[in-house]
């Protein structure tokens, strides 16, 4: 006669969540940029308004905003990717934790349904939407930054190839 062992009954934990290896390696070459002060620059409307200097300096802003849209972007994709993670591993958990003598004769589908209604499954689903919402808004910024420096830079190209008498006149004549 064979004695199968059945294993114990499983709580389910959430995954550590231990980057700061990551990070202590990340910080020994570079640093993160950091918020620019204010608000996100808007473009505006007529940029022949703007003097070269005023243009290069919302160009410089722009480009800040970029710099730190990119490095928060990469975190909260690094985040959602973790989150996902964890989803799956608090899934596995929850389904393996319901195979016992009792729920011998279940069906997979009545236990994949039984751990979707579990309440740390849907936690950890909802603490994963957060994530990737987050990303998502994190993205549309990021995007938003972008276009308005390329905006600039269009600019910025337009005013260098005015030949330089053009530029002269222009000064002096109203």
């Amino acid at each position: 006669m064979r004695t199968i062992l059945r294993p114990e009954p499983m709580t389910i934990t959430k995954p550590q969540q231990d980057d700061s290896s990551v990070r202590e390696k990340f910080n020994q070459k570079f640093t993160m940029p950091a918020r620019p002060a204010g608000e996100i620059p808007q473009v505006p409307a007529y940029l022949d308004e703007l003097s070269d200097a005023e243009l290069m300096a919302l160009y410089g802003e722009f480009m800040a905003w970029v710099s730190y849209a990119k490095a928060e972007l990469v975190e909260a994709e690094i985040n959602e990717e973790r989150q996902a993670n964890n989803c799956r591993v608090v899934e596995a958990k929850c389904l393996i934790g319901q195979w016992s003598d009792t729920a011998k004769g279940d069906t997979v589908t009545l236990a994949k349904a039984r751990r979707d209604v579990d309440p740390a499954v849907i936690e950890q689903q909802e603490e994963h939407l957060n994530s990737r919402a987050y990303r998502k808004m994190v993205d549309a910024v990021f995007e938003r930054c972008e276009r308005g420096a390329q905006v600039l830079s269009r600019e910025l190209s337009r005013r260098i190839s005015i030949a330089p008498q053009e530029r002269r006149q222009a000064r002096y004549n109203p």
